[in-house]
Formats: structure tokens, sequence, C-alpha cells
């Protein structure tokens, strides 16, 4: 406890970090639970990695304070916060075989011979890379890298794993099975985790918490459910989901929705109309719309493209385009009129500015 409230395993108080004039990470304070599995998403450039390098020792900030474990470790070396990271390329020696890559860092420790093979033993066989420990990093294949710098982060028992961005070098099938892999050693291990990604599936997929980052700034922190569902602006909203949510400007006469011409009455956001003004845009997901002979506005079938299971289909309404997702085996032709019929219960609004509006009597995210 610090001042009545309960501290965070890792925590962010208000960091900054500035390169010249860049400011890669811009007044940003989150907290992060032991065990948690938080994922750091956002596009390049966007500050994501330096936050991992900042928790890591690897950057020092321009002001603020990082704390790990309760500790104040904001000017400390990166050998004395007790955190081991896993770098995109993985960084093996390729001078080492497996097995001195594994135990290099207790070996760096003098810890005794027998405890480190004792160590390596165990952590191998845990990650089922037993059988290559004779070989050397260029003689084993990606997903075998991977497995390799894993175990070495493993071996050192630290408070935190980080983790920047170390699938982005597998083919995708690997990248799934390398994902399932994660979550399950996260499960077992129970290690709080840091993971960097612009790959909004693999954060979806892996967290308990997610902070979606854009130029420094955090935009929003929350569960991957809660993200999805209730993103915090348009920014949010346009980077999660494939297809993304669909963002669609209107305007209001008080009472309805003018949408490209169209009028939309729905029912329960009247209240929230007159929160939003004469300017505001719609957002709601592809899989959540219906496609039909009758509701709320009618579009033109401008592509149809197939992906086996599901149909991405996209309307065109007077100016703007619209995604639907859709699982039923209807074929759809360009030039065809369909009515759209917007889920009540998915839709979110958003004010001029970009930012999300709530429903009355709704928990905000």
């Amino acid at each position: 406890m610090r001042g009545g409230k309960t501290v965070g395993w890792v925590e962010f108080e208000k960091v900054t970090k500035k390169f010249g004039d860049v400011i890669a990470v811009n007044n940003v304070s989150f907290s992060i639970e032991k065990g948690e599995f938080f994922t750091l998403l956002g596009p390049s450039g966007c500050g994501k990695t330096t936050t991992l390098r900042l928790i890591a020792g690897l950057e020092i900030p321009t002001s603020g304070i990082i704390r790990i474990a309760g500790e104040d470790v904001t000017l400390k070396f990166p050998g004395q916060r007790n955190v081991a990271m896993v770098f995109q390329n993985y960084a093996l020696y390729p001078h080492m075989t497996v097995y001195q890559n594994i135990a290099y860092p207790l070996v760096v420790r003098k810890t005794p011979k027998k405890k480190i093979e004792e160590r390596v033993k165990y952590v191998a066989e845990h990650l089922q890379i037993d059988t290559l420990l004779d070989r050397y990093p260029m003689e084993i294949s990606g997903g075998q890298q991977q497995r390799v710098a894993l175990a070495r982060a493993i071996i050192q028992t630290p408070n935190v794993f980080l983790l920047d961005e170390p699938l982005s070098n597998l083919d995708a099938k690997l990248r799934l099975e390398a994902r399932s892999f994660l979550k399950h050693l996260h499960h077992e291990l129970e290690t709080t985790t840091i993971y960097v990604t612009h790959d909004q599936s693999e954060a979806m997929a892996l967290s308990t918490r997610i902070a979606v980052m854009n130029e420094g700034i955090i935009k929003q922190i929350g569960t991957p459910k809660e993200i999805y569902e209730k993103p915090a602006d348009i920014f949010v909203a346009g980077f999660i989901g494939n297809p993304p949510m669909n963002i669609l400007e209107f305007h209001t006469d008080g009472n309805s929705m003018i949408l490209d011409g169209q009028k939309i009455k729905i029912e329960k956001i009247h209240g929230i109309l007159k929160k939003l003004g004469e300017k505001a845009y719609l957002g709601i997901r592809p899989e959540y719309i219906k496609l039909g002979k009758e509701g709320d506005l009618v579009g033109e079938v401008y592509v149809v493209e197939p992906l086996g299971v599901e149909n991405v289909v996209t309307l065109k309404l007077e100016k703007q385009y619209l995604k639907v997702l859709t699982f039923e085996e209807t074929v759809f032709k360009p030039g065809q009129k369909l009515w759209i019929y917007f889920r009540r219960d998915k839709l979110n609004f958003f004010d001029s500015s970009g930012k999300r509006v709530a429903f009355e009597n709704e928990e905000e995210t």
C-alpha cells in the first residue's frame, strides 16, 4: 500500500521520454498488477517499444517515476531490475550452443554449475527444446529460436517478462502456434508479462489488459472486450478489429440521425443525440450489421470478398462506405440494393472531436 491505495507490480507515474525535440513517450501513467499479461499495442512509432525499454532500463526517462515490485527503479541499471527481455530478433549468441545461450544469465551471476545444469534441463524440457541443447542457433528453426530466447528469459525467474514483438519474424502458421504456446506458458508460470505488438489480433488473443498507444500517448487501457466493444475514441475504434469498426459521419435534427441523406430513427438514442451536437459519428462493427429486405437505411453492394466461412460485403451509401461481415451463403452482387439494419445494443457514438460519448446510465470502461 502507498498513500492508502493498492500499489501495482509495475507502475509508470507521469513518465516522459524525449529524444531531442521528439517526444516518444508523453506523460504516461499506468499500473500493472502482478501476474497480468499486459500488452502495449499501437502503430509503428507510437512509443510502445520505448515504453518497454524504459521498463527494462535500456532508456532513462526525461521525467517521471518507474516502479517495479514497489521499488523505484527509475535510475537503476538493467541488471538491478530483475527483468528479462526477449527481443524481436531473439538476440541469441551465434557462437554459443542452445545450452550455453540458455545458461548465460546464470553463468554471469556465478551460479553453481550443478544448479545451472538443473535449471537448463528443467526449462528446456518445459519448452520442449531439450533435444536441441547441443545445436547452434543457425542450426534450428525460427520457432525453435524463439523458444530458446524464452528459455533464456525464464531461467532467470524474473519479476517481469518483457517481450518486444517476439513473433514478428515467424510465418503465419507458426505465429498462431507460438501465440497459443505463449498464452499457455503465461498460464503455467503466472509471471507478469509486458508484451509489445502492432498486431491487434495478437493483443486480443493474449492479453489480460491492453494499452492502445498513439503518438506517445495511451489512448485507452482496458480488457480486450472493453476496448473492442467500447473504444475510447475513433483512433482505437479503427485500430482494433479486422475489418475495423465502421465509422460513419452523420448530423442530427435533434430527434433523428441523418446519414448520407437518409433519416434513421433508433429508439433510446434521443438523449445521446442532444449530447453530440449537430455533427457526430456512428460506430458499428461489421459483424453487428444485418442485410435484408428491411432495416434502417439502404445501401448498394460495392464489392463482395469471400473469405471461406465468412464474407465481407462493402456497401456504398451516398458518400460513405460500410463493411458488413456475414456468415450467410446468400450471394450478393455489385449494384444490388440492400436494407441495412444496425444491432441496437452494439452502437457507439463519437462527438465531433472523435471522443466516445456514453449512453445514459452506461458504466464507462
